[in-house]
């Protein structure tokens, strides 16, 4: 990737496999095309002389490059994918639609950051440093180490939670009443990114709704803003809550009354009744 001039050079090898072997050939199936592409590469490709290197490239493979190569381990090659990303505001990183937390001593917010990912693991480079290793979350996952947040609740880290707090109690007291109960854990930055979805929502489903769909969640204790978005899909806010109502027992089949087990003592003759 940073050599594009050896491009050319790399996939010459490609053109000569086509006209060499493939253009002409006989082929039965997957098997006997692996069986003539082995016996070609041993007889016929490996033993020409090369014409940038003048040697045989199979003599070269088994003297120099065997030797230096790492047995395998028996799994398929991972392919991984580069992004080049940013660190947000709240100490997260996106990438494939999950996020993953980068730590605030070595990536403050804004710092550009190259992401590895494969199938198990998501890497964190800082110019080509590594930084953070996480395992991969799948679409809307998050991890989030708490090491990575800053230490103490400090001027800054509070600054964006209490700015939204205000914008959404602008909205209504139903959701300034849902932004404190969404902001009033140990870490409140960690939840900016939820409650800029409520401000999203209260411009796609109007303010007033938006307040309604809060009030509805506070009463059965509900702070969830997935949930939250749900009841405004599917317009449930202006809805009653149902009544919890007690089911009265039935009535026994082979019920007595109190008294058919009481049990009386005639104190003068000494005897049970």
């Amino acid at each position: 990737m940073r050599h594009p001039q050896d491009k050319p050079k790399v996939e010459n090898g490609v053109s000569y496999v086509k006209e060499r072997f493939f253009k002409g050939g006989d082929f039965h199936g997957l098997a006997d095309i692996r069986q003539q592409a082995r016996q070609w590469c041993l007889q016929t490709a490996g033993q020409r002389v090369h014409g940038t290197t003048q040697h045989l490239p199979l003599v070269v493979f088994q003297e120099e490059e065997q030797a230096k190569l790492l047995p395998w381990n028996g799994e398929s090659y991972d392919v991984p994918d580069w992004r080049n990303v940013t660190v947000h505001p709240d100490y997260h990183i996106a990438y494939r639609y999950a996020l993953y937390s980068a730590p605030d001593s070595t990536c403050p917010s804004g710092t550009k950051l190259e992401v590895r990912g494969d199938s198990k693991l998501v890497r964190l480079y800082n110019r080509g440093v590594l930084v953070k290793v996480h395992p991969r979350k799948p679409r809307g996952g998050r991890s989030t180490d708490p090491e990575d947040y800053p230490k103490g609740l400090t001027a800054y880290t509070l600054r964006s939670p209490n700015y939204m707090r205000r914008q959404l109690a602008e909205i209504g007291e139903d959701a300034g009443a849902f932004a404190e109960r969404l902001f009033s854990g140990p870490t409140p930055w960690s939840k900016l990114r939820q409650a800029q979805k409520m401000l999203r929502l209260g411009e796609r489903y109007t303010p007033a709704r938006l307040n309604a769909a809060c009030r509805r969640a506070l009463t059965v204790d509900l702070i969830d803003v997935r949930r939250l978005e749900r009841i405004l899909a599917e317009a449930l806010e202006e809805e009653a809550t149902p009544a919890t109502t007690v089911m009265a027992a039935p009535p026994g089949r082979f019920v007595r009354p109190g008294n058919a087990f009481a049990v009386v003592t005639n104190r003068n003759e000494g005897g049970l009744l």
